[in-house]
């Protein structure tokens, strides 16, 4: 199942560009592995019950999908220490 649209929130776009470049090339990379296959991720439990995560090193992508809309939102990219926060 793919997906056709990908949003990306204002606060993921500035820290994306705030990352080393290693990091945010692995991490625009694991963008089309999101795409094609969106429930890849781990569902979360608790407050953030309807988001997905994918781990990218030491890295973590907070995302939601709509499959009614084919929609993919990544609401957060940070280290694993501080993105649950």
């Amino acid at each position: 199942m793919s997906v056709k649209n990908l949003q990306l929130a204002q606060s993921v776009d500035k820290n994306l560009s705030k990352l080393p470049t290693g990091i945010r090339t692995k991490i625009i990379s694991s963008f089309d592995k999101i795409i094609q296959n969106p429930v890849s991720g781990i569902k979360l439990h608790g407050e953030l019950k309807n988001y997905y995560k994918f781990r990218v090193g030491d890295c973590r992508i907070i995302y939601s999908f709509d499959a009614k809309q084919s929609l993919i939102q990544i609401v957060k990219i940070e280290h694993r220490q501080g993105v649950y926060k």
